[in-house]
C-alpha cells in the first residue's frame, strides 16, 4: 500500500487535488482516523527551538502611508533591523505566460472577449517580477512585501534566492526552462529581502525595481493626462463641505462611483443613490453646508425621493473595476 500511495503522490501528472495529499503514506491512514486538519496542525506545529534555528521572521514589516509623494502605502520596519538582516521572505507565483495578464474588449455579443482588441494588463503585473526576453512572470505573496516602494538610488533592501532550505525553495528549479512550470501545481521558489544597511525602527523599506521600470514610471508621468472630471469617492467621502454636483449639472461625475443614503435613525439601511435632484444651502446651518433632494432605489426596487438629505449621510464607492488604478491609460509594469 505505502508503495501504491508513494507512486499516486509522486506522479508526473499533477493537480491541485493530487498536490493537497499527505505526502507521506503514514500521514494519510493518520489522517483517516483524525481529519486532514488534524494532520495538517501536528505538521505545522513547532517547537520554540526549532523555529530560532529554521523559522524566518514575518513581522519585521508593517504597512502604513509611504514617504513618496503619491505611492499610496509603503513598508516600514517595526524595530531596528541590522545590515544582512532577512527583513522578508516571499514565496513565489511562478506565471508561465505573462499574456495571460492581458485585458482585451468584448466581442459584439458582449459575452465574450475579443482576442484581437487587446486593452490593458490585470493590474497584477505590477506587483511581479520578470525578464524582458522572457515569458515567466515572478509574483511574491507575502506578508508585507507588496508594499514595498521602488528606490533606484539608496535602496535600503535587495532581492536574493533564499539561501539553504530546501523546504520552501527548490534551487534546481532555477535551471529548468520556462516550459516545465506549465504543469507544476506548487510553489517551491522563494525571494529573501536582504537589509543592504541598517535599517532604523520606522524607516520605509525600499528595494530598487531596475532601469527599466523606472524609465517605464518616468515615461508614464511624462505622458500622462489626468481626467478633470475625475472625483474619487475617497475626496467626497473626506470632504463634507465639498458641494455635490447635481445630475442635472453634471452627470458625468458619478460614470464610475455611485453613492448610498442611510437614514438618520438608520432603520431602513443603505439605500443605493440613482439621482442627485437638487442642492440647497441648509435652512438649519448646520456644518454640512448643503442638503439634497435624491432618488433613491428602495429594498422593493422601486425608485423613491427623499429630501433634504445631509452629506453625512452620503457614501460613495467606485463602481466594479472603475477606480483610479484601473482607468485606461493607468501604469502597468513588472
Amino acid at each position: 500500500r505505502e508503495d501504491i500511495w508513494n507512486m499516486i503522490v509522486n506522479s508526473p501528472y499533477k493537480s491541485r487535488p493530487l498536490a493537497a495529499l499527505p505526502k507521506a503514506y503514514k500521514t494519510a491512514v493518520r489522517a483517516m482516523d483524525v481529519g486532514i486538519t488534524q494532520t495538517e496542525e501536528e505538521l505545522a506545529t513547532h517547537s520554540v527551538e526549532y523555529l530560532e534555528e529554521h523559522g524566518k521572521c514575518l513581522d519585521h514589516i508593517h504597512p502604513q502611508n509611504s514617504t513618496i509623494p503619491h505611492a499610496g502605502r509603503g513598508a516600514f520596519a517595526t524595530r531596528y533591523l541590522p545590515k544582512g538582516t532577512v527583513v522578508s521572505t516571499a514565496p513565489l507565483i511562478h506565471i508561465p505566460d505573462r499574456d495571460i495578464l492581458t485585458m482585451y474588449d468584448d466581442s459584439e455579443d458582449g459575452e465574450t472577449r475579443d482576442l484581437s482588441k487587446p486593452i490593458g494588463q490585470q493590474l497584477l503585473l505590477n506587483y511581479c517580477w520578470g525578464h524582458p526576453k522572457s515569458s515567466m512572470l515572478l509574483c511574491p505573496y507575502s506578508h508585507g512585501t507588496p508594499f514595498i516602494n521602488h528606490d533606484g538610488q539608496d535602496p535600503n533592501v535587495k532581492i536574493q534566492w533564499m539561501e539553504n532550505d530546501d523546504r520552501y525553495h527548490n534551487s534546481s528549479w532555477l535551471d529548468e526552462p520556462v516550459s516545465f512550470f506549465d504543469s507544476v501545481w506548487t510553489t517551491k521558489l522563494m525571494f529573501e529581502y536582504v537589509a543592504l544597511r541598517d535599517i532604523q525602527e520606522g524607516e520605509e523599506v525600499l528595494v530598487d525595481y531596475g532601469k527599466e521600470w523606472e524609465e517605464a514610471w518616468n515615461e508614464h508621468v511624462k505622458a500622462w493626462n489626468p481626467d478633470e472630471n475625475y472625483v474619487s469617492p475617497h475626496e467626497l467621502n473626506k470632504d463634507y463641505d465639498l458641494p455635490l454636483k447635481t445630475h442635472e449639472e453634471d452627470a458625468s461625475v458619478y460614470t464610475d462611483i455611485f453613492g448610498y443614503h442611510t437614514d438618520t435613525d438608520k432603520k431602513s439601511g443603505e439605500r443605493e443613490i440613482h439621482r442627485i435632484r437638487a442642492r440647497r444651502p441648509d435652512p438649519n446651518n448646520k456644518n454640512d453646508g448643503f442638503v439634497y433632494d435624491l432618488e433613491v432605489i428602495g429594498s422593493d426596487n422601486f425608485v423613491k425621493r427623499v429630501k433634504d438629505v445631509s452629506r453625512s449621510q452620503m457614501h460613495f464607492y467606485h463602481k466594479p473595476y472603475k477606480a483610479d488604478i484601473f482607468r485606461e491609460g493607468s501604469f502597468r509594469h513588472e
